[in-house]
């Protein structure tokens, strides 16, 4: 089948365009790929206690409810000494089981500890876990202007009752 001209030329502009496009249009990048930053906190239990977290660039204090159930909410509290937090993430997994997605971002609060730190909060709700399961990871996700750090805490979750 011969084509004629005018198909020929508009199939040469329509590939001119699709490779233009295709080579200048930048597709969304995740903002936080930055270097990453790992830190088990095996030593501490943000439920009984606060825990603090010193390294060089951030001191952080966690806290969660003393008691956490099963589909009720509970709040999840951070201090920062470090002013320059882009954003705060918490997410709660448990090893070799698939939960979905728990994530929740942290707000920062207008109430200080004291005028050193910043309060970042949010209210979470964890879904049952059909195994009878309790124990989750928290993954508190920090992202400065220069890394990701991302700790990882034990937390214990109850069954309410009936």
């Amino acid at each position: 089948m011969i084509l004629n001209k005018n198909v020929v030329i508009i199939l040469i502009v329509l590939t001119i365009i699709a490779v233009m496009f295709y080579f200048t249009v930048k597709f969304p990048v995740d903002i936080n790929h930055k270097p990453q930053v790992v830190i088990p906190v095996d030593n501490c239990n943000a439920q009984l206690e606060k825990c603090e977290l010193k390294l060089d660039e951030l001191n952080i204090e966690v806290l969660f409810d003393k008691n956490i159930y099963y589909l009720k909410k509970f709040k999840v509290l951070v201090w920062l000494d470090n002013k320059e937090i882009e954003s705060i993430y918490i997410d709660f997994k448990m090893n070799n089981m698939t939960m979905g997605v728990n994530r929740f971002k942290l707000e920062k609060s207008n109430q200080n500890k004291n005028n050193n730190k910043q309060l970042w909060v949010t209210k979470a709700l964890l879904p049952v876990c059909i195994t009878g399961r309790a124990d989750w990871l928290a993954e508190l996700e920090v992202i400065t202007d220069t890394k990701k750090y991302i700790f990882s805490l034990p937390l214990m979750v109850k069954r309410v009752n009936n």
